[in-house]
Formats: structure tokens, C-alpha cells, sequence
């Protein structure tokens, strides 16, 4: 029996902040916490927080430790006692494309080295094929920690393709028609 592949679902709220602090910061890099839950191997974002790096180049961010935790304690704090959503994660983005780099890794791993559950790593590079990498991280016994790359699935885009034009037309409404969230 072959295992389904180990995902990064992103939902539509999680996936607009991602996309539009990536454009808003290039060509430097940005990134913040994802906050959502875990699903047998899976990992499911529901919000992603951005956190401003002091000193993020267009090959470089670090968070800001202490204003993460401020944000990540202001939106738990507005979840009810019940909600599963959590701190899953890290994403931050790369103007090149590429994905996670050696030291993403390494940050990643000492990250699930310290947390139970499942931690994902998530790289936007929006010049790139697959403008999503991922990762998800554990912790295992005796504090061996483990990462496997996964797929990230992103939601369905709420712009329409624009059909072909005729010869020698010029389409004055853009790229396509976006619809409004609802």
C-alpha cells in the first residue's frame, strides 16, 4: 500500500496574506507564523501572521522572536477554548526561486525539536514554477527530528483565464476578472 504524499493545505485567508506581503515587500524577503492544524501527516493553514524581520534583504530574514510571540498570543487569545487552530508553522518568502535553504532546514527542525505535533516550513517564491516549497518537521522519540517534503496544495484562484482574442485585438480588462471573496 503506498502512503498519500504528506500535504501543506492553504486555505484562501492564509493564502492572500502569503501572496500579497510577498509582492508588497519584494525584492526583500518576508515571513511570519502560519497558524492552523495538523491532519493525521498533513498539515491545514487556515491564517498565516507576518512578522517583520529587522533587517530582511532579498536573500535574508530572521522574525523579530518578541513580536512574534506578541502576535501569536493576541490570535489565540481571540479563539475559543475549543478551536484546534494553533501554531503550525513558519513561512517566509524568496524573490528568487528557490526553496528552503540549508539553513530554513536547520531552523525548522530545531523549531519541532522544541514543539509536539506537526511544524510545516512553507517558501514562497513567486517567480518560480511551483511558487510553493514545503516541509513538515517532528519530533520522534528520544528527540530525533524528522522532516519530509510536502506538497502544498494553494486554493482555487478566483480570477478567470481570459479566453483567446481575435487577430489584432488588445484586451483592455486585464489579465483577467477577479470575483470578489465570499
Amino acid at each position: 500500500m503506498t502512503r498519500p504524499a504528506t500535504r501543506i493545505e492553504l486555505r484562501p485567508e492564509a493564502y492572500e496574506v502569503i501572496a500579497s506581503e510577498t509582492a508588497r515587500h519584494l525584492p526583500r524577503e518576508t515571513g511570519g507564523i502560519l497558524l492552523g492544524y495538523g491532519e493525521d501527516a498533513n498539515v491545514v493553514v487556515t491564517h498565516a501572521l507576518v512578522v517583520d524581520g529587522p533587517g530582511a534583504s532579498t536573500h535574508r530574514y530572521v522574525r523579530d522572536d518578541v513580536r512574534a510571540n506578541v502576535l501569536l498570543a493576541a490570535f489565540l487569545a481571540q479563539r475559543a477554548d475549543d478551536d484546534p487552530t494553533g501554531y503550525v508553522g513558519e513561512w517566509h518568502s524568496h524573490p528568487a526561486p528557490s526553496g528552503p535553504s540549508p539553513i530554513d532546514v536547520t531552523a525548522m527542525q530545531a523549531t519541532a525539536r522544541e514543539h509536539d505535533g506537526l511544524v510545516a516550513l512553507l517558501v514562497h517564491a513567486p517567480g518560480a514554477q511551483q511558487p510553493f516549497f514545503g516541509l513538515i518537521a517532528r519530533r520522534q522519540r528520544m528527540g530525533r527530528v524528522t522532516s519530509k517534503a510536502a506538497t502544498v496544495l494553494a486554493p482555487p484562484s478566483r480570477c478567470e483565464r481570459p479566453g483567446p482574442l481575435p487577430d489584432g485585438e488588445v484586451r483592455r480588462d486585464g489579465p483577467g476578472r477577479c470575483h470578489a471573496s465570499g
